[in-house]
């Protein structure tokens, strides 16, 4: 793939040029009529640097950091080599280091970063890169502090992919740059090294996959995360129905405390819904049991008002319709003043005090029925 792209690469040059005659102010050809700005052949694009870390701040998010630091990387790899191409298309530099030091230079009229170079060993003939160097005011360790916070690892993702491929176009053949020290992680400033890629062993694995990961590969990532993200939902939508059914289960017990008598310990709110879970429960529970009496005890009912006690009344009467007797429990002092006030029609109804009491009503029921 990096082959392809620097096989491409051709070395014309119209006019001689150093580092020093780099002055974007006047390399830049402003068109404000036309909606353009071009250095060289190339239209150049200004954006806000809080918009750029927005998008970086979404790519995070929604991406993740792998595929955020790939992308970044690529975009910063094709900006490195597109601008050293369109220089050289426009001009030639005097000397390799004039090159080199040229996209340093670039970067800091253009508000990027300040670039220090403290080694330099460059042989176009051998193809040997060894440079090690410092980038000051880095606006993409900036905009990650920022946005996302202190990072474990580098975080000058374009950076490095940037000089990678100025290098990269003016070797001639594939450049790796990596960083060691980066101001997204709490250093006073990013420390990289750029090698040719042969050179390289595995401590430069991070970067390489990110400058060599393919549109393909890419692809695969995305599709493997919403695969994830697919089989995480429906994890989740399976576990929602356990959690509804094991919490219906508690909000709705119904237990056999004897032979043929079943208990409804009603605890909470009670709404239409709940009113309509409880009597199809404690119905199933009578067939299923061949149960004769249930004991429906509302000593744990938050409230009761007009529609807990219509409900109370409908499972009374379902409950009947079966042949079973019936008896409600935890009728309290406030309990009975309020369904008086809410002339509640339980005329029909046994209702006693406790538990305690609704058995032995059940077991005498239970008696007078085997005579």
């Amino acid at each position: 793939m990096l082959w392809r792209l620097v096989s491409a690469i051709s070395w014309p040059g119209e006019t001689s040029m150093t580092m020093r005659d780099i002055n974007f102010e006047q390399m830049l050809e402003f068109k404000p009529e036309q909606g353009t700005l071009k250095l060289g052949t190339e239209r150049m694009i200004i954006f806000r640097q809080r918009a750029m870390g927005a998008l970086r701040g979404l790519m995070y998010e929604q991406l993740g950091a792998k595929l955020a630091r790939a992308l970044l990387c690529q975009f910063g790899y094709q900006c490195g080599q597109g601008d050293y191409l369109n220089l050289r298309e426009i001009y030639g530099w005097e000397t390799d280091m004039e090159a080199l030091q040229s996209g340093a230079a670039l970067h800091a009229w253009e508000g990027v970063v300040s670039s220090e170079h403290d080694h330099f060993d460059f042989d176009r003939e051998t193809g040997r890169v060894h440079i090690d160097g410092r980038w000051i005011n880095s606006y993409e360790a900036e905009n990650h502090l920022k946005i996302i916070g202190r990072s474990d690892s580098p975080v000058c993702h374009s950076l490095t992919g940037y000089a990678s491929g100025w290098l990269t176009a003016l070797l001639g053949r594939p450049v790796l740059c990596i960083e060691h020290e980066c101001m997204g992680m709490g250093h006073t400033h990013c420390q990289f090294e750029m090698r040719d890629a042969e050179s390289w062993g595995t401590e430069a694995d991070p970067w390489r996959e990110a400058l060599f990961s393919t549109q393909s590969s890419m692809v695969r990532t995305l599709e493997d995360k919403l695969r994830i993200i697919r089989e995480q939902r429906r994890e989740l939508q399976v576990l929602n129905e356990r959690q509804r059914v094991a919490i219906s289960e508690l909000s709705t017990p119904i237990l056999e405390i004897w032979d043929e008598i079943l208990v409804l310990p009603l605890i909470g709110t009670i709404d239409s819904a709940r009113g309509l879970a409880i009597m199809t429960k404690l119905l199933d529970a009578i067939v299923s049991g061949q149960a004769r009496c249930v004991i429906i005890d509302i000593t744990g009912v938050d409230m009761v008002d007009t529609h807990v006690s219509n409900t109370l009344l409908e499972v009374v009467q379902a409950a009947s319709l079966l042949g079973t007797y019936c008896v409600i429990t935890g009728i309290n002092p406030s309990v009975a003043q309020t369904l008086v006030s809410l002339d509640a029609m339980l005329s029909g109804v046994v209702t006693l005090r406790d538990l305690k009491q609704g058995l032995r009503a059940c077991l005498r029921f239970l008696a007078k029925q085997e005579r």
